[in-house]
């Protein structure tokens, strides 16, 4: 079941992060800031997380994460397909990294387009690639 994180989910959505990603790419106060901003949602279930932050009719996909335990089983896409019911947004932008192509490939499965390159975006140096989702 899906629904929307409260503060009281800090401990969970950082775990998840630290599990999914061998360690959290951002400071657990990231996510206590996440939690408490109005233009910030987070969504948890079934072992996994997605963070939006909208903007008008735009939304900007800040994090998305799955445990390692719940990892493919379609979790990410669950969560992803959630959030796009969000009624007033119209389109949807992530970044997600150029060595990432198992991400990539769930983000088109799911109507993502690939529109501009980032050179070095990521503290390692990785390009990030900026794709959209328009809901008509």
């Amino acid at each position: 079941m899906i629904r929307q994180a409260t503060t009281k989910d800090i401990d969970l959505i950082w775990d998840i992060a630290n599990e999914a990603f061998g360690s959290s790419p951002w400071p657990k106060s990231v996510f206590e800031h996440d939690l408490t901003s109005p233009r910030t949602v987070y969504y948890v279930g079934n072992g996994g997380f997605v963070g939006v932050t909208t903007i008008l009719d735009e939304a900007e996909i800040v994090s998305v994460a799955v445990h390692p335990r719940h990892q493919h089983q379609g979790v990410a896409q669950e969560l992803l397909n959630y959030i796009f019911d969000m009624k007033q947004i119209k389109r949807f932008l992530l970044e997600v990294s150029e060595q990432n192509i198992a991400a990539q490939t769930l983000y088109q499965k799911v109507g993502f387009t690939a529109y501009h390159r980032r050179e070095k975006y990521y503290r390692n140096g990785d390009n990030a690639i900026m794709m959209e989702k328009k809901i008509d």
